[in-house]
């Protein structure tokens, strides 16, 4: 579950201003290569209802079969 408080200035996809909210919440995690960071932040924006989408970008020294071995 994720809170949050809208505060005045937003506009809130769900919940109201000024008032804590509690909804079920989902975390997404993909791999991708750095030549494709741009272009998959941009979409996941356009798509996410949010104003602000949480984004943490991990890079990972190795990734895929075989890095365990590295």
């Amino acid at each position: 579950k994720g809170t949050w408080r809208p505060l005045e200035g937003t506009t809130p996809y769900i919940g109201k201003k000024n008032e804590i909210s509690e909804e079920e919440e989902y975390k997404v995690e993909v791999t991708i290569k750095k030549e494709n960071l741009e272009k998959t932040m941009t979409a996941i924006k356009e798509i996410h209802p949010y104003e602000e989408p949480v984004i943490n970008v991990i890079p990972l020294y190795a990734a895929g079969i075989g890095a365990a071995f590295l």
